[in-house]
């Protein structure tokens, strides 16, 4: 778990918090309950982060597609 808050402008290392979460859980023999909430928490802030980022690139990207397109295909033509 990091103690060190998640940068929101940041997809890379909130996805870096997601994989060292996920690693660390998947090699617990016994999860540690009194450990288990704040990471849940850490990693939805970290899950929503990575979301909300992909969601403007992919924003950004189809805004840049279709100026794209229109100057190949201008209307009336």
């Amino acid at each position: 778990m990091n103690n060190h808050p998640l940068d929101p402008h940041s997809f890379n290392a909130a996805y870096e918090v997601l994989k060292n979460n996920a690693v660390l859980l998947s090699h617990q023999q016994e999860p540690d309950i009194d450990q288990l909430l704040p990471l849940v928490e850490e990693s939805i802030k970290a899950y929503n982060i990575c979301k909300a980022r992909l969601e403007a690139v992919q924003q950004v990207l189809e805004k840049q597609i279709g100026a794209a397109a229109s100057e190949h295909n201008p209307v009336g033509s």
